[in-house]
């Protein structure tokens, strides 16, 4: 997310709704900021229900677009409203593009431009 220009907050030790907020860059389309759950665990996209209504009561009361981040079969995944158990799916990549009209990098990417060629943001 500092890649594409974007202002985070983490939380100290997870601690708190959300695990990260972020403020979109000034370009994007949407203004709305992210408060961002992430999930490294064996069952996926798993949020405890106490959890669950938790994100669900935050993004009503601060307007946040509330997403998670998680891991499938080694593949990151972002899941848009995670009190829904039926949220909807897509890559971190398309969630950027679609909601914030961000060309957004992949990881082996990012990681490329970072470290060989050492570029810190994209222009």
């Amino acid at each position: 997310m500092l890649y594409h220009g974007w202002d985070n907050i983490r939380s100290y030790a997870s601690k708190g709704v959300a695990d990260l907020r972020a403020v979109p860059p000034k370009n994007s389309k949407l203004k709305i900021a992210l408060a961002i759950q992430c999930k490294n665990t064996k069952g996926g996209d798993y949020i405890t229900p106490k959890e669950r209504e938790a994100l669900k009561k935050f993004a009503a009361k601060y307007s946040y677009i509330v997403i998670e981040f998680f891991k499938k079969d080694r593949e990151t995944l972002v899941k848009i409203c995670p009190w829904n158990l039926k949220g909807k799916i897509m890559t971190p990549e398309y969630f950027l593009k679609t909601y914030y009209g961000i060309d957004a990098h992949s990881w082996k990417e990012w990681r490329s431009n970072w470290y060989t060629k050492g570029i810190k943001r994209k222009p």
